[in-house]
């Protein structure tokens, strides 16, 4: 047995199981026979079993430097330290669709242990086998992992060396899978929803899956900015790239719903626009991942291309036609039954979904626009940060002052004592903005202090009255700590504040200066002094590096790096990031002296409250757990008998 043949009877079998999953499913559904969603259920295990064959074969291909497989002869070396090849399937374009269809099987096989009537199950289950018959028919014909080449090479070309530059590849790409992958459950029931006219008992189970796979997003998009701000030298985190906005879509359309679908939690409203949201999130991470691989831009993230954008366009499509093709056919029956005022919970519930839809809208005009521009005119056009920058502030303006005001406001109409904490937290917008003007920082940083203490006032406003609730009542005041969703959410808004924040300041004070420093000869800038000692050159197998020795007055002695790999024509920057809480300090090897070390080019750049954005995305992702943990299951489903 070798690897290949391993790998292809795992695809094989994965493929098979699904593809019969499916039939059985629309069985049940169609025959209304128990009989067929046993025999789909069946069949889930195996599935998942068959994708982590071929999952681990191609580990044990690349472990064992199996060079007869085109993959690992393209992506793996065997300078490659254990780390990196661990990571390499996902590294290109057929070992990440692998990767995609291992944790597509797992989510399968995690929402087949949920409970649901049988109607709903069948057509859950159906829609998560379609998905995988996707996948794993891709990899059957057009994007194999398991392809052999008739003469191996004795050695290969290694990954792309940026993404062996930093561990945190080893991490980010598996979060994004998780929240991609994760989103087609919601879909899945969102189908069943509609196919079975049964409009409100899904929310809740959907909120709990959009949730998790919210989770991932978020966790996975702050570790790719991470990863960013580290590996490409720029001392930046976000640059509106065609694939970062990818995968900002979805994320964008799956917090309009978490927000809509409180609503229709509580009153039983906005049932169209929940369907809406869920079917777009899932399309638009089918739709990223055709802009991602089909090679039909240009992009810094772009690692892995071939010949699937096509399959990918066409899979977009059926998953959109059917969302919105049920949605349409029951839109009579989903129209809200009550009117909401505009100033409510829910009214500021979907003004704020409207907002992150907006944005979405946005992102996707502005980055498919040169796409559409260059099919249909032939002219090469672009769109850059500046446009996004210009229609995002606004957006996320709205965005910050509703997460304020939203959950003061009561259900239906305010009280007369509402007034009172909404005047409150206008009054620490307006002087938390007029503070920082006064202070000399910019309007847009000055707005964004102001927005921050409004948020957090808000937050205080809302503990201070739970607490007080319960002391009224004679129970502990910390007893609203069990109220996971209601201490998460808030959590969540004071980490979104927060990033909001580092973001505006960031933005408005970076600071870059760039010298060449002759040995011994010191320098000042951005209020740190640095004498230039010289440059050690380490050859270090895979690469060599090239590193300067700066001793600092506040640092010590700090050395960023040049890596040079075999692959690459130029070299890629490894700067050394100093984090505080007040500024980062991003120093950067920009050229040397290659003769004697005598001289080296450094650009140091300081930017303000960096730190605090990596914090937010920390607390953002334990206020998903805290939420999910361990009460999140929904509480319709306690005592409902699996099907």
């Amino acid at each position: 047995m070798t690897p290949a043949l391993l790998g292809n009877l795992g695809v094989s079998l994965a493929l098979a199981f699904s593809l019969l999953g499916l039939a059985l499913a629309l069985l049940a559904y169609s025959q209304g026979d128990g009989r067929f969603l046993k025999g789909a259920k069946a069949l889930v295990l195996p599935a998942f079993l068959a994708a982590l064959v071929a999952f681990l074969a191609l580990e044990w291909a690349l472990l064992t430097h199996d060079f007869s497989l085109a993959y690992v002869a393209r992506n793996h070396s065997t300078q490659d330290p254990l780390w990196v090849t661990l990571v390499t399937p996902w590294a290109a374009l057929e070992g990440s669709i692998l990767l995609w269809g291992l944790l597509q099987t797992l989510y399968t096989l995690l929402a087949s242990r949920r409970a649901l009537d049988p109607w709903r199950a069948s057509l859950v289950l159906a829609v998560l086998f379609g998905v995988q018959v996707f996948f794993f028919g891709v990899m059957a014909t057009i994007a194999s992992p398991f392809e052999t080449l008739p003469n191996p090479p004795m050695d290969g070309a290694g990954p792309n060396p940026l993404l062996q530059n930093h561990w945190m590849m080893a991490v980010h790409p598996v979060l994004m899978y998780l929240g991609f992958v994760g989103l087609s459950v919601p879909f899945a029931y969102a189908v069943a929803a509609m196919a079975v006219r049964r409009y409100q008992t899904w929310v809740g189970e959907t909120r709990w899956w959009t949730l998790i796979a919210w989770g991932f997003l978020t966790a996975g998009k702050v570790a790719g900015m991470w990863w960013s701000y580290e590996v490409l030298g720029w001392g930046g985190y976000w640059a509106w790239d065609p694939v970062e906005n990818a995968s900002f879509i979805p994320w964008l359309l799956a917090t309009a719903f978490l927000h809509t679908a409180i609503v229709q939690e509580a009153r039983g409203a906005f049932k169209a626009w929940n369907f809406a949201f869920v079917t777009l999130a899932f399309a638009a991470t089918v739709l990223g991942t055709f802009l991602t691989r089909s090679g039909v831009i240009q992009s810094v993230h772009a690692f892995a291309e071939g010949p699937v954008g096509p399959a990918f366009l066409g899979f977009f499509l059926l998953a959109t036609g059917l969302g919105l093709g049920l949605l349409s056919r029951v839109s009579r029956e989903v129209r809200d039954p009550v009117a909401f005022r505009l100033l409510s919970r829910e009214g500021a519930l979907l003004l704020g979904a409207f907002f992150f839809a907006g944005w979405a809208l946005v992102v996707v005009l502005g980055t498919f626009y040169p796409l559409l521009a260059e099919a249909f005119t032939g002219a090469k056009v672009s769109v850059g940060a500046p446009f996004f920058n210009q229609v995002s502030a606004p957006l996320g303006v709205g965005i910050l002052l509703l997460m304020g005001v939203g959950p003061i406001l009561p259900w239906r109409r305010p009280r007369a004592e509402v007034f009172r904490n909404l005047y409150l937290l206008l009054a620490v917008l307006l002087v938390g903005t007029l503070l920082g003007l006064l202070r000399g920082y910019t309007v847009g940083a000055s707005l964004a202090l102001g927005l921050f203490l409004y948020n957090t006032a808000a937050i205080f406003l809302l503990v201070r009255e739970g607490v007080l609730a319960r002391l009224r009542a004679g129970l502990s005041p910390w007893g609203f700590l069990g109220n996971r969703r209601r201490v998460g959410s808030l959590l969540a808004h004071f980490a979104v504040a927060l990033m909001g924040l580092g973001i505006a300041f960031s933005q408005a004070y970076r600071l870059e200066a760039e010298k060449t420093l002759y040995r011994g000869q010191a320098w000042e800038a951005g209020g740190v002094r640095m004498e230039f000692l010289g440059v050690r050159a380490l050859d270090e197998g895979r690469r060599f590096a090239v590193e300067a020795l700066l001793r600092t007055d506040r640092f010590g002695e700090v050395r960023p790096r040049l890596h040079f790999y075999p692959q690459m024509n130029a070299p890629l920057p490894a700067p050394k990031v100093l984090y505080t809480p007040g500024n980062d300090y991003y120093f950067l090897l920009m050229d040397f002296d290659r003769e004697k070390g005598g001289w080296a080019s450094v650009r140091l750049i300081v930017t303000p409250l960096v730190f605090w954005m990596w914090v937010a995305g920390g607390l953002l992702a334990l206020a998903t757990l805290y939420i999910l943990w361990p009460a999140g299951r929904p509480e319709e489903l306690k005592g409902v008998s699996p099907a």
